[in-house]
């Protein structure tokens, strides 16, 4: 039911959304880096507490923000290409921009768009294009990043709502996973982007910091992913899917890949990031937490080949089934 490039196209577009996320909350805490004007301004006030928080213990240093916005763009460029790819008629996804409808398709489609133009203006303004830009203007676009950013990071979860023939989407667990997932994977483009920068001594608290906060989007990933089997094993109707998903064809790619490789491996290595050799560390975890994410849509999706709207065969045992016959 989904081809290749609509797995694609959910896994860039989150995993870029997230890193939208990350490298918003980034900015917010190293504001003043565009102008010496802006560093006196953050100096001399008395910003609130969590101003102060950010900046005590998410410090980074340019070259990470520089590098991971311009990952965060490719990110979101390459999954609005799957996405036209997919449709096989660009003027059908440029169209949703158009769309006088206010639905959740449209505030999907502007945020994406959203979140790949305020990219583009980091990625060129990390670069060296704004290294004087006001610090009211690089502090709305950072906080519009973060919240553009998880709009579309929801957006690739609600999106598999809008198939109400699939029974297996239609819980709000669905948004749930592909959220967190997408979290991980902006927290694995700055882990990423760390270990492969000169610059790694600056930014120990920061990796600190995201790793804990990665840890407990893990957990909630975890129990989010429980509820979710718990859920399709509950119904008749999607049974058949949770069945092949937990002992069937797809076991391997559940408890291997998405369990043991993009859950629990990252979280043991984010408990000793900083503990020695964090250039390897944080490679194996930004490579778990993305084939985590890759895992997690591909399982998802491969539901609706196994959901009973889907299957007139199951459909027809059920009914066999209920008659008594």
């Amino acid at each position: 039911m989904f081809s290749e490039l609509a797995v694609a196209y959910l896994f860039f577009g989150g995993t870029g959304a997230g890193a939208c996320v990350v490298m918003g909350v980034l900015e917010c805490a190293n504001i003043g880096r565009y102008s010496a004007r802006s560093s006196h301004w953050v100096a001399k006030e008395s910003p609130p507490r969590l101003v102060l928080w950010l900046r005590k213990n998410l410090r980074v240093p340019h070259e990470l923000l520089s590098r991971g916005w311009v990952l965060c763009l490719v990110l979101l460029a390459a999954g609005s290409l799957c996405l036209m790819a997919d449709a096989g008629r660009p003027e059908r996804v440029l169209s949703l921009w158009l769309a006088p409808r206010f639905t959740v398709v449209t505030v999907g489609a502007w945020a994406l768009l959203a979140s790949a133009a305020l990219a583009a203006f980091f990625a060129l303004a990390s670069n060296g294009v704004g290294a004087r830009l006001p610090l009211f203007v690089v502090l709305v676009a950072a906080v519009a990043a973060v919240i553009a950013g998880m709009v579309t990071a929801v957006y690739t979860g609600v999106l598999l709502m809008q198939f109400p023939s699939v029974v297996a989407f239609g819980t709000w667990l669905v948004p749930a996973l592909f959220c967190l997932s997408s979290l991980a994977g902006g927290v694995a483009v700055a882990c990423g982007v760390a270990s492969l920068g000169e610059s790694r001594g600056p930014c120990g608290a920061a990796l600190r910091c995201l790793s804990r906060m990665d840890r407990a989007a893990i957990v909630a990933e975890i129990v989010a992913l429980a509820l979710f089997a718990a859920f399709l094993l509950s119904d008749t109707r999607t049974e058949a899917g949770g069945r092949v998903l937990l002992v069937g064809d797809e076991a391997i790619m559940f408890w291997v890949v998405l369990v043991l490789v993009g859950l629990v491996a990252p979280f043991i290595l984010e408990c000793r990031y900083l503990g020695g050799d964090r250039r390897t560390k944080g490679l194996w975890i930004a490579c778990c937490l993305l084939l985590g994410g890759v895992a997690l849509r591909i399982c998802v999706t491969g539901l609706a080949a196994f959901d009973v709207s889907q299957s007139p065969e199951l459909a027809m045992r059920m009914a066999f089934a209920a008659t008594g016959s």
